[in-house]
């Protein structure tokens, strides 16, 4: 799923900062040829538990960022 984001950071700074302080693996958008910052890729795959959690992720490390600034 294709999700667009605050332009807080680069789109390779926010998702290893995802990965290593919340444990949720995406891709930037670049990886997929987007034409700018800001889009974040996530699987659809994972059981639906396991996917609303790591959602519940992504939420908060945007709430702590915009907390943070």
């Amino acid at each position: 799923g294709v999700m667009q984001v605050p332009s807080l950071e680069t789109e390779e700074d926010l998702v290893v900062g995802m990965l290593q302080t919340d444990g949720v693996l995406a891709h930037p958008g670049y990886f997929f040829d987007f034409p700018r910052e800001s889009f974040v890729i996530v699987s659809l795959l994972p059981p639906e538990p396991t996917f609303a959690d790591g959602i519940d992720r992504v939420l908060r490390h945007f709430a702590c960022s915009a907390t943070n600034r």
